[in-house]
């Protein structure tokens, strides 16, 4: 029998995408897997532009779905969200999926995903995925991480499968969408996925250091599993962002023991300073 499984899907602001937002829920309803076996969780971030309303509407008129609907007074960010939706879970679940808003599953990729991780005692696992409308073009088949903390995207920008022809590790899952063993989670996190304080970025590659610091192992399978629009609700490169993702990295520096620990903190804050001044800097916030 198919193990049962919950899909945290989370909602914020996404009224200028909506279309691809309800193509994304269409695809979670059209899954190659029981639809006894599977359920949606939607958090939505305390969202004011409408895009709340047309989610819950969509499902409302959605049959043979089962799902749940969380609506937040505020927006907790994609930790606190994912968190929200973790603790939502059934408790019969025995893996947990993220899939961002803006990521189009395929039919067939939540049945390749679980099937491999029955075979073996992964904490986490991802497809590749593909840029939306882009052609077979990779937009990560896993993430890395260096000793400077830099997050570096398999295959991003090659044609699909480009040279990958079998599984292989990754430091952590990219969390557009990817597949969690509950008892990994609640082994080497608890009863969360990740640090609410963090907010957005940094987050799912906390995770998977965390998943390898405990013993487990997290893994790439060659097949596509869905199409993703990065960055769909952020939308592009502002403040907020670059706050965030320097803020986390320093943190993930201060707890890390990279070889290079004492010179992050440098490298990160320049990777802060020689953007944001030319954008007109930061110092507002």
């Amino acid at each position: 029998m198919w193990p049962r499984i919950s899909i945290i899907w989370l909602n914020y602001n996404s009224g200028r995408i909506i279309e691809l937002v309800l193509k994304s829920l269409e695809a979670v309803a059209s899954l190659d897997y029981p639809s006894d076996r599977y359920e949606l969780i939607v958090v939505d971030n305390g969202s004011t532009d409408g895009s709340f309303e047309a989610v819950r509407d969509y499902l409302e008129k959605k049959g043979g779905l089962r799902k749940k609907v969380v609506r937040l007074e505020k927006n907790l960010g994609f930790t606190g969200g994912n968190n929200i939706g973790f603790r939502a879970r059934d408790r019969d679940s025995e893996y947990v999926v993220l899939l961002n808003n803006d990521a189009i599953p395929f039919q067939d990729s939540l049945k390749a995903m679980v099937e491999h991780m029955e075979q073996f005692n992964y904490a986490a696992l991802q497809g590749v995925i593909l840029k939306y409308g882009a052609k077979n073009i990779i937009d990560t088949a896993g993430d890395f991480h260096d000793e400077f903390f830099n997050s570096i995207p398999v295959g991003q920008g090659k044609p699909y499968p480009w040279i990958i022809r079998k599984p292989f590790y990754i430091t952590y899952a990219d969390g557009s969408y990817s597949i969690y063993r509950v008892d990994a989670v609640r082994r080497c996190v608890g009863e969360r996925l990740f640090i609410d304080e963090s907010f957005a970025y940094g987050d799912d590659n906390y995770l998977g250091l965390m998943f390898w610091n405990c013993g487990y192992r997290i893994v790439t399978i060659p097949v596509a599993t869905a199409e993703h629009y990065r960055s769909g609700t952020f939308g592009k490169i502002h403040g907020i962002q670059w706050y965030l993702s320097v803020r986390n990295e320093i943190a993930l520096n201060v707890v890390a023991n990279s070889r290079f620990k004492s010179l992050v903190n440098l490298y990160a804050l320049k990777g802060f300073i020689t953007p944001t001044v030319a954008k007109g800097g930061l110092w507002s916030l």
